[in-house]
């Protein structure tokens, strides 16, 4: 049963603000068509302004474009035409942040995840003239609207708008302008992604899970430290998970802010040891040693229970038959440096957190393989994470890293990082090895990739060389706005581009 601090909770919640709302109406009608050359072979072609009413006879069905990602609720009205109802009217509403959310057909679903996270609601009204909200939150920018019974009048929406919410708006970020259009267009979009998950807690993805993850948590304050500073959030995030622990005391990878007991009983060892870097980077970017006084002893408790078990369950990215062998023992060693900074700070004795910095910098560099010049697993594996890690542990000189890191975009391995959260701490290795033009031309690269796809906030997962990547076995529930991609609007004001 989880453990819930009931005193810390009331501090979470003392931070929790109103959300800022906005309605926001559809622009246009478009229709989806195949395109060899756009992001997973479909496009939309806009086919007409939108004007209203919008008249829907029996099984007709059109698809809306409300020009811009949304996060909220969509509310409508219906009038029925002729009258006499014979029956009552079925809708189907299916949401879409990409165009085949929208055109695969739901019946075709085979992800691991549950199917309820299907943006799609059905919808009978019984008698018009009629108007309602529906119940559910959606993330979306496309909104096809179908009809699904055959009764014979027509009706007319009458009113169609979607109440957009966020935590922030875009008009409380901080101005920045970079050197060129292309990285301001990074810039601006990595923000946007930022916004949009700024709900109740950072979300990792308003479409699914939404959810407060820790590792998200981690990179989405560091940028918000520079672009919102929404520092009653970011309080408020820490303090949960602070305050709703597992059974045995251990900071939970996510919370369920509205379902108690807002955690389950299991436990990422790497996002556990991550409650250290947030009050570390929290206390850095702010001067107030507040949280850092409140949670240093349970920052110290998790790198203890970590410190006695390396074979323990880690996350590190999503890359099927990645061995965690060299890259967790790592991640332990970057959060010790963070915990020993807090423990300075706050004038605590710094013995232990000594001695495991000696004993792990002994214990990572036992992997290093000289003859090929990597870190290997015990198996043999060589994979791109490993390598990050172990530059971001601190056991290797600058030089040592920048000669690991050069290998990279030549290894020959399929152990590669897969997503924006892993390609963030690489961008954070190249930096820390002076090798910054290599990270703005990742950046450039690799979140200008996602621009040309064609969308409007950064995704979850991204694979340059297969559109249809999956951590879940189905391209249709991937997030196409996702915290953790969030990070270049941090690191192209960090790096001046």
């Amino acid at each position: 049963m989880a453990h819930i601090n009931e005193a810390l909770l009331a501090k979470a919640n003392a931070h929790k603000k109103p959300l800022i709302q906005r309605e926001v109406a559809p622009i246009s009608v478009c229709e989806i068509k195949a395109d060899s050359k756009a992001f997973q072979g479909l496009a939309v072609k806009k086919c007409s302004d939108l004007t209203l009413p919008l008249t829907l006879a029996p099984k007709e069905s059109v698809l809306l474009d409300f020009g811009e990602h949304l996060v909220g609720y969509l509310t409508f009205s219906l009038v029925q035409r002729g009258l006499i109802v014979d029956s009552p009217v079925k809708l189907r509403f299916s949401f879409g942040e990409f165009p085949l959310e929208i055109a695969k057909p739901k019946e075709e679903y085979r992800g691991w995840l549950g199917s309820g996270w299907l943006q799609y609601e059905d919808k009978s009204v019984v008698f018009a003239p009629y108007r309602t909200t529906l119940e559910r939150r959606y993330s979306f920018r496309y909104l096809l609207i179908e009809r699904m019974d055959s009764s014979a009048l027509t009706v007319d929406f009458t009113e169609l708008f979607a109440t957009a919410q966020s935590a922030v708006s875009l008009s409380d970020a901080a101005e920045y302008h970079a050197k060129d259009a292309r990285m301001q267009r990074i810039y601006d979009f990595s923000v946007n992604t930022l916004k949009e998950c700024e709900q109740d807690v950072y979300e990792d993805g308003p479409k699914r899970d939404r959810r407060l993850w820790i590792g998200d948590l981690r990179l989405q304050a560091l940028t918000d430290y520079r672009v919102f500073r929404n520092l009653d959030l970011i309080r408020r995030c820490i303090y949960l998970h602070a305050a709703c622990l597992t059974e045995e005391d251990k900071v939970a990878p996510c919370v369920f802010p509205d379902s108690f007991p807002y955690v389950d009983d299991w436990t990422f060892a790497d996002y556990s040891l991550y409650l250290s870097s947030c009050v570390w980077d929290y206390t850095e970017h702010t001067g107030d040693v507040t949280l850092a006084e409140e949670l240093y002893d349970l920052c110290l408790k998790q790198a203890e229970w970590v410190g006695r078990d390396f074979t323990v369950k880690s996350f590190i990215d999503w890359c099927p038959g990645l061995e965690n062998e060299v890259a967790f023992p790592c991640v332990y060693r970057y959060t010790l440096a963070h915990l020993k900074g807090l423990a300075e700070q706050l004038g605590r004795d710094t013995a232990w957190i000594d001695s495991e910095l000696v004993r792990m910098k002994e214990f990572i560099l036992s992997y290093y393989d000289a003859n090929v010049g990597l870190f290997v697993t015990k198996s043999g594996q060589v994979s791109e994470h490993s390598q990050v890690w172990a530059c971001l542990s601190g056991v290797l000189s600058q030089t040592e890293c920048a000669a690991i890191l050069a290998k990279l975009p030549t290894l020959d391995t399929k152990f590669t990082m897969r997503t924006p959260y892993m390609i963030h701490y690489y961008l954070e290795a190249l930096v820390g090895a002076g090798m910054e033009t290599v990270a703005a031309d990742k950046i450039r690269t690799y979140w200008g990739l996602m621009l040309d796809a064609g969308f409007d906030c950064c995704p979850e997962a991204f694979n340059p060389n297969d559109d249809f990547e999956s951590p879940y076995g189905a391209p249709e529930v991937n997030s196409a706005c996702h915290a953790w991609s969030c990070t270049p609007a941090y690191w192209i004001p960090k790096l001046g581009l």
